[in-house]
C-alpha cells in the first residue's frame, strides 16, 4: 500500500513541468489572442473615426459652401431691392431742366437728356427724353441705347442726313413688310413680355456677361433672334465689358467674333449696341466687315450716327447691310412709341419694307402688344425673312 502512494506521488512530480508548460502555452495564447483582438478592434475604431472624421469634413465644407451660396444670394436680393426703390424716386432736375442722375457704383451712369417734345414725327424721332426705370427692369441693363446714341450725335453734327443705304425692291403688289428688332435683350423678363406680342418680333441678345449671364440659354427660347454686338460710342462712358473700339486689331475682333459665334453657333445677324465712332470709322468697320464675312455672318446698321460706313464697307466686300429705318422708342411716353410705329407702317408701305428698332422698355413692349390694329396691310416678319 506503502509502495503504491509512493509510486503515484512519483509519478505526479514527474509530469509536473509538462503540465505547467501546456498551461503556460495556454496562457500566452490567450494573451496573443487577446492582444490581437484588441489591434484588430483598435484599428477598426481607427478606421471608423478616420472615415467619420472625413465625411464630417466633407459635410461641413458643402455646408460651408451652400451657406455662402445662401448669403451671396441673399445679399444680391438685398441689394436689388434697394436699387429697384432707388430707382422707382423721381429723379431731381436742375434749373437747366436737366436731370440729376446719381451715379452710384452700381448703376451706369445715365445719358443727360432733355425734357422736351416735338409735335412733328421726324422731330420726334431725334427728340431727347428721359429714360426712367420701371419696377421690372435690371438696375444692371444698359442704360445708354441706340436711340439716345443716334440722337446725340444728331445733335453734335447738327443734322439728319444720312450716308447711303443699300435698299432691296419688290415685285409691285407685293405685300409690305415691316421687321421689328427688339435691342438690349438680356433677362427673361423681357423674353416673356417679348413672347407676350401677337407677331413675330426679333430679339437682339447681349453677348453674356457677369451683368447678364444668361442670354445663350434664352437665345434658344426664340425661333430667330440677333446678336446686339457692343461697339464704341463717344457718347457712354460705361461700355459693356469687351466693346469693340475702332482701335482693335483684325485679331482682337476675329477673337471676339469667334468666341460670340461659339456662345451662339445658331444666330447669323449682328447689330450695333450704341457705335456712332465705330461705324463711322471706314477701316474699323473695314475689319470688322471682313472677319463676319470670313465666318458667313451678316451686320445690321443700327444707324446711330449719319456718316455710317456700313453701306460703303459692305459693299465692297459684296454683302448686303440692312439699316434702321425708325426707332421707336427715344420717347417712352405711349403715345409717342405708337407715332413711330405708325411711322414705320408709313415707311414700309411707301418703300416695300422697313425696319424699327425698339428696347425691351416695359412700356415699348406693352405697345406692341397692344398694336396690332396699326399693322393691318403688312406682314410682320422676322428680319431673315424681308
Amino acid at each position: 500500500m506503502v509502495k503504491k502512494n509512493k509510486e503515484k506521488s512519483s509519478n505526479n512530480v514527474a509530469s509536473s513541468p509538462k503540465e505547467v508548460r501546456s498551461r503556460a502555452l495556454k496562457r500566452y495564447s490567450l494573451i496573443v489572442m487577446l492582444v490581437m483582438t484588441v489591434m484588430i478592434l483598435s484599428f477598426g475604431v481607427y478606421v471608423y473615426m478616420t472615415t467619420s472624421y472625413a465625411h464630417y469634413q466633407t459635410v461641413q465644407k458643402q455646408n460651408s459652401t451652400s451657406n455662402e451660396e445662401l448669403m451671396r444670394k441673399m445679399k444680391q436680393m438685398l441689394d436689388d431691392e434697394k436699387m429697384r426703390l432707388a430707382s422707382l424716386a423721381t429723379p431731381p432736375t436742375s434749373s437747366t431742366g436737366e436731370l440729376n442722375v446719381s451715379r452710384a457704383e452700381e448703376l451706369p451712369p445715365l445719358p443727360e437728356q432733355k425734357m422736351e417734345q416735338n409735335t412733328s414725327v421726324e422731330a420726334s424721332e431725334h427728340n431727347n427724353t428721359a429714360m426712367p426705370l420701371h419696377k421690372e427692369e435690371e438696375i444692371k441693363a444698359p442704360m445708354l441705347s441706340e436711340a439716345q446714341d443716334y440722337e446725340q450725335n444728331v445733335k453734335a453734327a447738327k443734322t439728319t442726313k444720312h450716308s447711303e443705304v443699300m435698299r432691296k425692291t419688290y415685285p409691285v403688289g407685293t405685300t409690305p413688310r415691316l421687321a421689328i428688332i427688339i435691342d438690349d435683350v438680356s433677362f427673361p423678363w423681357q423674353t416673356r413680355l417679348i413672347k407676350e406680342i401677337p407677331y413675330k418680333v426679333t430679339p437682339s441678345f447681349f453677348p453674356p456677361t457677369k451683368g447678364h449671364p444668361e442670354t445663350v440659354r434664352l437665345s434658344y427660347e426664340f425661333e430667330f433672334a440677333m446678336i446686339h454686338l457692343p461697339m464704341e460710342s463717344k457718347n457712354y462712358s460705361s461700355p459693356e465689358p469687351e466693346t469693340l473700339t475702332t482701335l482693335d486689331s483684325s485679331d482682337v475682333i476675329e477673337k471676339r467674333i469667334s468666341r460670340i459665334k461659339a456662345w451662339f453657333p445658331h444666330i447669323k445677324y449682328y447689330n450695333n449696341h450704341t457705335g456712332g465712332t465705330y461705324t463711322a470709322d471706314y477701316n474699323a468697320m473695314d475689319r470688322l466687315i471682313k472677319v463676319m464675312k470670313a465666318h458667313d455672318l451678316l451686320f445690321v446698321d443700327s444707324r446711330t450716327i449719319g456718316n455710317s460706313k456700313v453701306g460703303a464697307v459692305c459693299k465692297k466686300y459684296d454683302m448686303f447691310c440692312y439699316s434702321r429705318d425708325v426707332f421707336l422708342d427715344n420717347n417712352l411716353d405711349k403715345n409717342a412709341i405708337r407715332t413711330q410705329l405708325k411711322e414705320a407702317v408709313t415707311k414700309a408701305k411707301r418703300n416695300g419694307y422697313a425696319i424699327a428698332i425698339g428696347h425691351p422698355h416695359k412700356s415699348t413692349l406693352e405697345v406692341l402688344k397692344d398694336s396690332s390694329d396699326l399693322l393691318e396691310g403688312l406682314d410682320l416678319v422676322y428680319l431673315k425673312d424681308l
